[in-house]
């Protein structure tokens, strides 16, 4: 990876093309959009690979992120959530929606990477599939 900084902001030169970095958001990315989408990119990689072996069918992932920083030290992130819907047809099972959030957590190697200094909690449910305007029920 190639950085340059230049006016203001920092532009990434990725393999899939430029990714511009600034603490204006009129100018690129904030850091802090550029970390949860990180960790909320992994996670949800690792959560929809899992559910494939495990023949969970899903139509969608839908997930939440909440963050809080600590002004006292830098504005550092201390606590992240990760409110997680499996769009899927399969019926609500709270102890297997557990046991895939633990799956995640051990297996996403971004959140391993901060787990010991940032409180991860990581929460899947599943909801019904919703049938398309227009379907007959």
């Amino acid at each position: 990876m190639e950085f340059t900084y230049y006016n203001g902001k920092l532009i990434g030169q990725m393999e899939y093309g430029f990714l511009p970095i600034s603490p204006n958001t009129e100018m690129g990315y904030r850091p802090m959009e550029l970390f949860v989408s990180s960790l909320t990119g992994c996670s949800t990689s690792v959560l929809a690979n899992i559910l494939v072996k495990k023949r969970i069918d899903y139509k969608r992932i839908d997930v939440h992120v909440s963050a809080a920083r600590n002004p006292e030290e830098a504005n550092r992130i201390e606590q992240m959530t990760f409110h997680v819907r499996v769009q899927t047809d399969t019926a609500d099972n709270a102890v297997q929606a557990e046991k895939l959030a633990g799956l995640v957590l051990k297996n996403c190697g971004m959140i391993q990477s901060v787990i010991g200094s940032i409180n991860i909690q990581y929460q899947v449910a599943f909801t019904p599939d919703q049938p398309k305007k227009g379907d007959v029920a």
